[in-house]
């Protein structure tokens, strides 16, 4: 018997053209046997690589979208935040996470690339993720996430075991109760790792890197995780399952030269996304 679709809250902004945050969410959610519930932060008329975008913030909308569910008692499996585009999102998202007791809490703190902050976004946005961390059952944070978020200077130098096991207790000291750092740089090549605060033991997934950067894939990372831990799959487990099916959208694109800026071509193989889905 098959049993009700889980339902996640996903705060993310919307972009019309170009793989990335809800565009990227909704459809491996779905294919992963969630009902996905998009508390759009944002919508852009494409993602911040094309030029000349139309962007409408939507922080003055959310309190009435986010009072409704309230209204109608509204209760997700997940709660799964990404980018916030201001310091009051900041502060109603972290309101919707208290409410929603019981929810699995992933938080993936998208606020910047190459080292930088995103440009526009607020300086004060990386103490402001860091007081939200302190909900989070999972935080996904990319090399200069993590630089922002714990103030250490960006570098990819690759690392001992030692200094990703630091790295990884440093998220967890700011309260999360896991930390998944994606494309951590180690002596023997790239991996992402994962440390759960009860145990804190470090894991890693290792992969081979490719010449190619897509806009969006650290959102289809951290979506596949989701759906990963909503069946029931532990972190290693959905780790794994989300670094795999990152990489095999990358090499699909690369093999047929999608466009960089559209990201990757991942809708030809979502059905491998369904395996244990309809269970």
């Amino acid at each position: 018997m098959m049993r009700p679709a889980r339902t996640v809250a996903a705060i993310h902004d919307l972009s019309g053209v170009g793989r990335c945050a809800l565009t990227v969410v909704l459809p491996v959610l779905s294919a992963m046997g969630a009902q996905v519930c998009p508390v759009p932060t944002a919508v852009l008329s494409a993602h911040t690589a094309f030029s000349g975008i139309a962007v409408r913030d939507l922080t003055d909308f959310l309190p009435a979208y986010l009072d409704h569910w309230r209204a109608l008692g509204l209760r997700f499996d997940a709660v799964y935040a990404g980018y916030l585009g201001s310091p009051a999102q900041v502060e109603i998202v972290s309101d919707l996470l208290a409410e929603q007791e019981g929810a699995l809490k992933v938080l993936d703190p998208v606020m910047g690339d190459d080292g930088r902050l995103y440009s526009g976004m607020a300086e004060e946005m990386p103490a402001k993720w860091r007081s939200l961390c302190a909900h989070a059952d999972v935080v996904t944070p990319n090399m200069t996430e993590y630089a922002l978020l714990s103030g250490e200077a960006y570098s990819l130098a690759p690392r001992t075991r030692a200094q990703a096991e630091k790295v990884l207790r440093n998220l967890l000291d700011m309260g999360a109760k896991s930390a998944v750092v994606t494309s951590l740089p180690l002596e023997d090549g790239l991996a992402n790792a994962y440390m759960r605060r009860e145990d804190g033991q470090m894991g890693v997934c290792a992969f081979e890197r490719l010449d190619a950067h897509y806009p969006g894939t650290g959102d289809l990372f951290a979506s596949v995780l989701t759906g990963a831990l909503l069946r029931g799959e532990g972190l290693e487990d959905a780790v794994g399952r989300a670094t795999d099916f990152t990489r095999l959208c990358v090499r699909r694109s690369m093999r047929f030269s999608t466009p960089v800026n559209y990201g990757v071509d991942l809708e030809p193989l979502l059905p491998r996304l369904w395996e244990k889905g309809a269970e």
